[in-house]
């Protein structure tokens, strides 16, 4: 194996790390949450938002976006094939549905949810009626942007090497 398709290999695990963890969260966390009070509903998203920021989930989370472009760089030698299209558009697409939605929209609104406190002037159904819809639609958003990339880099890494092909 060359050291750009390791890169390749470790850009798809990482992409494929964070569109697990949306995915997961749409099929999963999303309905069940649903079914919570307002005030539960809070709490839980609060401390989801609080978990995630570990070491694991920021290693693909960071680790994606710079291992994409990596991979791209090292993909746009000579001779210019399939893989360098396939790649680029995965790290564009990733780097604005996925990271950019998520920096944009998703985390200032996680912000101004932790910012809400249990008795706040603020009724919980209308903090949650402020929050849910948006950032819900920025959710679909960045999954369906991971899933994109996680698809395009898989075509990538199925397709022969160019210089294996000269080979």
């Amino acid at each position: 194996m060359t050291g750009k398709n390791l890169v390749l290999a470790l850009a798809t695990l990482s992409t494929g790390l964070v569109a697990g963890v949306y995915y997961g969260f749409s099929v999963a966390v999303n309905p069940a949450f649903a079914r919570l009070p307002d005030a539960q509903y809070i709490r839980a998203m609060q401390e989801i938002n609080d978990a995630i920021q570990n070491p694991f989930f920021a290693a693909s989370f960071f680790g994606a976006p710079l291992l994409l472009v990596l991979a791209t760089g090292l993909h746009a030698g000579r001779p210019r094939g399939r893989q360098l299209g396939l790649v680029l558009a995965a790290t564009l697409v990733f780097w604005v549905g996925s990271l950019g939605v998520t920096v944009g929209g998703n985390i200032p609104l996680n912000e101004q949810l932790a910012r809400y406190a249990p008795g706040a002037t603020a009724s919980a159904a209308a903090v949650r009626q402020q929050f849910v819809p948006p950032w819900n639609r920025w959710h679909r958003v960045r999954t369906g942007a991971s899933v994109v990339a996680l698809a395009l880099l898989l075509s990538a890494c199925l397709l022969p090497d160019a210089a294996t092909k000269q080979a």
